[in-house]
């Protein structure tokens, strides 16, 4: 059976980025015709490595420009947007609030308001975070769509008002929109350093200690393979009649504690090194335990298996191997 999506204008926001780049990788063998946005061009993204870049149409751009947004959607006339661009990283938008705010909320909103303005938009992807739940409580645990959300920290409030705001172009102006609640997200062609993943991988090929921050490693987190991810945003947008309006929380039920997933970084890359332990040059509060309910999820995409974190981490450890070695001939 054809995808909804096949021969169908798509355009990607943050098509340099880690999830970005995987969505549009199953895009492609869906048949749809992708356009990627990308605010700067990275050498070392996935889209670029993997030479997907060559098979789409690139549009360099800025999601707060709104006349650029609406202009891009009105020549490749989209139908299907699948928003991911967003600064994703806490430290980054704890330091700079106003910049996280421009970026995740009002982005999100000229996205939005561009599809308003072009007016064939058939279904839009924005992508929350589990962290718009930002509770302390444990009795919150597991979090449910339909729970209050309780953000504090910079990043919590910004991706719990993207999901507000998506809603909000939902209900007033009948853009189909639905926003993922996603666990935290790991595999192959994330080249953001500061995550735990690449940068104890990258560093232990490079003969170095891997590190965890003080204090960090009993906190608990629910992980998801990003190619599994992909697969499951894609299933849902063609759902798009049956979720437009929804938050969803998107994660595979792997709980681990920090510690102990580094742990299995150590192991499947083979290093004996020990493991450091780094002070925080910032400090705020942050959430102990986090993990969700997917009940929702579960019944949308009842067929969809997942990756356990032991054979996602070698995929994704094979993945670096190899890029490690290129990059050194």
């Amino acid at each position: 059976m054809d995808s909804l999506l096949k021969n169908k204008s798509v355009l990607v926001t943050g098509a340099s980025g880690f999830l970005g780049g995987h969505l549009i990788e199953k895009l492609l063998l869906k048949g749809a015709r992708v356009v990627g946005l990308v605010h700067d061009f990275k050498k070392n993204s996935y889209i670029n490595i993997e030479g997907l870049d060559k098979k789409i149409d690139v549009c360099r751009g800025d999601i707060n420009n709104l006349n650029q947004m609406t202009q891009i959607m009105a020549v490749y006339e989209i139908e299907y947007v699948f928003h991911c661009a967003a600064n994703p990283i806490v430290k980054t938008c704890s330091n700079d609030p106003v910049g996280c705010f421009q970026t995740n909320i009002m982005g999100t909103t000229m996205v939005l308001e561009a599809c308003r303005r072009v007016g064939h938009v058939k279904g839009v992807l924005c992508m929350e975070s589990d962290k718009s739940y930002g509770s302390f409580d444990i009795n919150d645990l597991p979090y449910k769509e339909d729970q209050a959300l309780k953000p504090s920290n910079v990043y919590e409030v910004s991706k719990a008002c993207t999901g507000f705001i998506a809603r909000a172009y939902n209900h007033n102006y009948n853009i189909p929109t639905f926003t993922i609640r996603g666990a935290n997200l790991y595999g192959p062609g994330d080249m953001n350093l500061s995550r735990l993943v690449p940068g104890s991988m990258l560093r232990i090929l490079n003969d170095e200690e891997p590190f965890l921050y003080e204090g960090v490693a009993n906190y608990t987190r629910e992980f998801l393979y990003v190619v599994d991810a992909a697969k499951a945003i894609i299933s849902l947008m063609e759902q798009i009649n049956k979720v437009k309006g929804l938050p969803i929380n998107l994660g595979s039920g792997d709980k681990h504690e920090i510690g102990e997933f580094m742990n299995q970084i150590c192991h499947v890359m083979n290093s004996k090194k020990k493991v450091r332990i780094e002070k925080k040059d910032f400090v705020f509060k942050e959430i102990k335990e986090q993990w969700l309910d997917l009940t929702r999820m579960k019944e949308l995409l009842p067929n969809l298996k997942f990756t356990n974190v032991t054979e996602g981490l070698k995929q994704t450890a094979d993945w670096y191997t190899k890029f490690h070695n290129t990059k050194r001939q």
